[in-house]
């Protein structure tokens, strides 16, 4: 700290730069005392700036938060002293004051940072949380979605979501975790979202639990050893044996199920071993006979059925194909077309036509599910 020293006295400077000396070695105790011997002799703002401008430096080095509050308290009562160095203390003196327990005084000193300064991501989301530990919810919201804008993380986000919760705001809700599982891409966010489908008032496990769990999967959640299973039943029981098999296969391989500790491992393997035979006669014969059959149906169903066991095996050429005709020759339940057009959109998605599964997943209205699962794939597709 540069100090004019032609025009201070003898003793002011002497002590001053042992107190600048002290305080670069961390010498705290010996730089308060050293600028306190300063002080008498400072003459003019700038001298006495520059003193407490070493006594806060010094006392706030050490771990004694109230000496720290008082020694800024003292300094901003100071004139001279740069606006930098203000700025630095108020920012200081709000952790200080946390720190101290003083959080009335803590939250107050943050408050007017934010409004001076503009806030950081962290004084915002402070600020969010005292007011949610407050139960002033929506204040808790403002400040939460503040520092999400200046680039917070989960932990703002978690204060937005409980923020809303608590005011009973669920689409707001909903749509904050639509807009945060891509960005976070971690399983609770995207659990909330997908999850959400089988709260839909139309929603029937047998015709799009599958759909839940094809989404979960593909948005990177890990899957339980008993969803996975739930999954491969329910993939057979639709008629889509190869997906089944590959669900199955790595637990088989593994020994997690059918092995020693699997309680139901005969009924297990038998349905393991009945995926495998139907697979195989599916790419056999089987999808192709289904396919030549959909085409004297009197509705798109069968297409739609057959499309699905291709999307399952990871023919998405195939799957698009089939689907636009099943759609195309319609008569089906109106459920059933938007379930169709979610798959379709996946199939589209998975064989690079992202284009074309955002416009069919933004056209799928039915509250059975298909529209919220629509909704979780779009964000699926900007993860």
């Amino acid at each position: 700290m540069a100090i004019a020293q032609a025009t201070a006295k003898k003793e002011f400077v002497e002590n001053f730069n042992a107190a600048n000396a002290a305080l670069s070695a961390k010498r705290y105790a010996e730089a308060v005392q050293k600028a306190d011997a300063a002080a008498p002799h400072a003459e003019g703002a700038q001298q006495k700036a520059a003193v407490e401008q070493i006594r806060v430096a010094a006392t706030c080095g050490g771990t004694n938060a109230q000496a720290c509050i008082t020694a800024i308290e003292k300094g901003k009562a100071t004139s001279g002293i740069p606006a930098a160095v203000l700025q630095n203390w108020d920012k200081m003196l709000a952790g200080k004051y946390d720190a101290a327990g003083q959080s009335a005084k803590a939250a107050a000193q943050t408050k007017s940072n934010i409004d001076k300064y503009g806030g950081s991501a962290a004084e915002l989301q402070y600020i969010a949380r005292k007011e949610l530990d407050a139960k002033n919810y929506a204040e808790a919201a403002k400040f939460a979605q503040k520092s999400i804008d200046a680039k917070g993380g989960a932990t703002a986000y978690n204060i937005l979501l409980n923020a809303l919760s608590a005011q009973n705001k669920m689409d707001e809700y909903f749509k904050v975790v639509e807009r945060v599982a891509p960005v976070l891409k971690q399983d609770t966010y995207w659990r909330m979202l997908i999850d959400r489908t089988k709260k839909e008032p139309k929603f029937k496990s047998n015709e799009a639990m599958l759909d839940v769990y094809r989404a979960l999967d593909s948005a990177g959640v890990k899957l339980t050893v008993i969803e996975q299973k739930e999954m491969a039943d329910l993939a057979l029981n639709r008629g889509n044996a190869i997906e089944a098999e590959k669900i199955w296969a790595p637990l088989f391989k593994a020994g997690t199920l059918g092995g020693a500790s699997d309680k139901d491992a005969d009924r297990n393997k038998r349905l393991y071993d009945r995926a495998v035979a139907d697979a195989k006669a599916d790419k056999a014969t089987d999808l192709a006979k289904s396919e030549a059959e959909a085409a004297s149906k009197t509705t798109g169903d069968q297409y739609a059925t057959t499309a699905e066991a291709h999307l399952g095996a990871g023919n998405y050429a195939k799957a698009i194909e089939l689907y636009e005709k099943a759609l195309a020759k319609g008569n089906m339940d109106p459920g059933a077309i938007d379930l169709a057009k979610v798959r379709l959109g996946i199939a589209q998605f998975k064989g690079g036509k992202k284009a074309e599964a955002k416009k069919t997943w933004e056209s799928v209205k039915a509250d059975n599910g298909a529209a919220w699962l629509a909704k979780s794939w779009l964000a699926i597709a900007k993860a």
